[in-house]
């Protein structure tokens, strides 16, 4: 969840908007992701994706620690939940939980086949490989072609059990400034600017005007990144969002779609600072009227580096934002 980028905490102006009327859709798209600082047992947090009435949970397995199960993905689903699994190369978190960066399998084959147990075992509706991979100071330390050899692999192992796949989920903050340079690089730096003037408050605005090289790596990389997935095998382009303004999340949606030729989807969606209801209904209503197929919400609190804010306090007991996120699905779905 944490961002590599300098634009980190992203959060908006948070105007009140009149209540959208129900959009009018067959299929539960939402679903999302619990814990809590101190820790969460698996059955308080299926007790809250099923008072929150997603269809969908999300949880991660690192390769090298797997045992032959997963005690929250085995719980998510006999809870009827489907399961949107990351997984990721590697032994884990480092000391004390810390984010460690992960690489490139060294045994691809061997990698192939791990994922493929994973798959056997826990039988989840999509598959997302890796986290975050533009984030190399967090989560990924491997080149864009490195990535896209470790998707090829887990999406021909997921294709082979008819799972679909996507992507770890670039950061909020660059599929952002990737956006905002798409209208720079057509020649209208205004457009780009206010874009980047309503999808960031004014101190990250002004760390993404003085990131200078870093900034334009992490560009280059994102623009990598979105090329190979494709052919790569991946079914979706996945994404991560935080920002609070409909209409940017739109336009990020369009770029995506275009930049990667696939069709989008969110496994993580959050806030940052703030527990505000009307971001919820703003951000779930937007999500409806796009079509994302999956929409996961972050339901963390993450204190210091991004500093997201869950639906639920940490006994479970849902906060404002969490009853407006289940007034919204209680509207619109059985």
């Amino acid at each position: 969840m944490k961002q590599a980028l300098l634009l980190t905490a992203i959060v908006s102006l948070g105007v009140l908007l009149p209540a959208a009327a129900p959009v009018a859709v067959k299929k539960n798209p939402f679903g999302v992701m619990v814990g809590a600082p101190g820790g969460m047992s698996n059955e308080l947090k299926m007790k809250v994706a099923g008072e929150l009435g997603v269809a969908y949970y999300r949880t991660a397995i690192f390769t090298g620690a797997w045992k032959g199960s997963h005690p929250e993905a085995d719980a998510a689903v006999k809870a009827g939940l489907k399961l949107v699994l990351t997984v990721r190369a590697g032994d884990g978190p480092g000391r004390r939980g810390t984010p460690q960066p992960g690489g490139p399998p060294k045994d691809m084959a061997a990698y192939g086949k791990r994922v493929g147990e994973i798959l056997d075992a826990c039988h989840p509706a999509l598959l997302v490989v890796e986290n975050e991979e533009n984030s190399m100071a967090l989560f990924y330390n491997g080149t864009p072609s490195e990535y896209h050899a470790q998707l090829k692999t887990a999406a021909e192992a997921a294709h082979a059990r008819g799972i679909k796949c996507a992507n770890g989920g670039l950061v909020s903050s660059l599929v952002i400034a990737l956006t905002a340079d798409q209208y720079a690089e057509a020649g209208d730096r205004d457009k780009a600017e206010a874009f980047l003037r309503r999808a960031l408050d004014e101190k990250h605005y002004r760390l993404f005007e003085k990131g200078g090289d870093r900034v334009r790596e992490q560009l280059q990389r994102g623009k990598a990144l979105l090329k190979g997935y494709k052919d790569a095998g991946a079914d979706y382009v996945n994404f991560h969002w935080y920002a609070d303004d409909p209409e940017a999340l739109a336009e990020v949606v369009r770029y995506l779609e275009k930049a990667a030729g696939l069709p989008v989807l969110c496994n993580e969606m959050g806030q940052q600072k703030n527990t505000r209801p009307e971001q919820v209904t703003r951000m779930l209503t937007k999500s409806l009227e796009l079509g994302l197929p999956i929409v996961v919400w972050f339901s963390m609190d993450i204190p210091g580096y991004g500093e997201a804010k869950g639906l639920t306090e940490p006994d479970g007991a849902l906060r404002d934002n969490g009853r407006a996120f289940r007034t919204f699905i209680a509207d619109r779905f059985e």
